[in-house]
């Protein structure tokens, strides 16, 4: 299996909630300009998981671009304070060979760490606008190797 972690792009500092924070003028550029990049690996989708709030569901957008028939679907659990093992379990049970989750930190710098290293503490970071590609014979904590990287 093949899991791609994604990072909303730039967005603004405030708005009426943090779930309302749409991308900046920036951001928008970042997630065009990585979805370039990402077309160049001809990927392939089986399905798309995205938090609710505007700025992760804005670089959806972007990303979507390149899968026209897929239907993103909206998860609550990936929000900024997700549970990772909640998640990670619930990856396990999806059958699926391509899985683009787009999120926030913590949680996707956390879900990193655990998917590559079997723990937070490992501290991996997932910057804005920056993809990671990870293989997984196994689904389970420790147990993914990073295939690559892409950033805007």
């Amino acid at each position: 299996m093949l899991v791609y972690l994604l990072r909303h792009a730039i967005a603004q500092d405030r708005a009426a909630s943090d779930s309302a924070r749409d991308l900046t003028v920036e951001g928008l550029a970042q997630a065009r300009s990585l979805t370039e990049k990402f077309k160049q690996y001809s990927p392939a989708m089986d399905r798309v998981l995205c938090s609710p709030y505007n700025r992760a569901q804005q670089t959806a957008a972007a990303v979507m671009r390149l899968f026209p028939d897929l239907v993103l679907t909206t998860d609550e659990s990936i929000k900024p304070g997700g549970d990772v093992y909640g998640v990670l379990d619930a990856i396990e049970g999806i059958d699926v060979r391509h899985l683009l989750i787009v999120s926030h930190n913590p949680f996707l710098s956390n879900l990193l760490s655990v998917m590559v290293d079997g723990t937070m503490e490992s501290h991996r970071y997932v910057a804005n606008a920056t993809l990671h590609c990870l293989s997984m014979d196994v689904v389970a904590p420790g147990c993914a190797k990073i295939a690559y990287m892409l950033e805007p």
